[in-house]
């Protein structure tokens, strides 16, 4: 139990950011859930992916970003982990240097974390695995067209959080 609460944990406090170009290391939330995946995978644990779309203004972001043109709109990744026949949530997207300004998860290994941000809409497992599976660069491009200068201002916005941690 103690090491699937340290394998949660290493991988919630790495510091969510969203990348900003095609193959930029991916540390928001579909980045952090495919390695929080995978890892449980190499143990031998059933997961699964789970996506489910939320609006970006129920996050309460300060105006000068919310101003800034955007998709309100969005998908967020995070999974689901099988324990005693029952799948747990299991959602490692805020590090704990974002404790001031949004929920961060600490699991106690056996129970559900709450999914992150507030979801709209929940996709089935299946439908979960194709979104997932269906991110290539097109896509990806074309979203940043769109959110690029939003995303950019969010993990600046971000960045400023964790400077005022301690």
């Amino acid at each position: 139990m103690n090491e699937l609460i340290s394998i949660f944990e290493s991988v919630r406090d790495i510091p969510y950011k969203i990348p900003l170009k095609w193959g930029e290391r991916d540390d928001c939330c579909s980045g952090k859930a495919d390695r929080l995946f995978k890892t449980l995978k190499a143990k031998g644990f059933d997961v699964r992916y789970r996506v489910c779309v939320f609006y970006w203004n129920s996050l309460k972001l300060p105006k000068k970003i919310e101003q800034i043109s955007h998709d309100n709109d969005c998908t967020h990744t995070y999974l689901e982990l099988k324990l005693n026949g029952m799948w747990k949530i299991l959602d490692a997207t805020w590090d704990r240097n974002l404790a001031k300004r949004f929920y961060v998860n600490n699991w106690d290994g056996k129970s559900d974390t709450r999914i992150a941000v507030k979801p709209i809409k929940i996709f089935t497992p299946n439908k979960s695995l194709r979104i997932v599976k269906n991110q290539d660069k097109k896509l990806i491009e074309g979203d940043l067209k769109i959110n690029g200068n939003f995303y950019d201002a969010f993990n600046d916005y971000l960045a400023e959080i964790r400077k005022t941690y301690k």
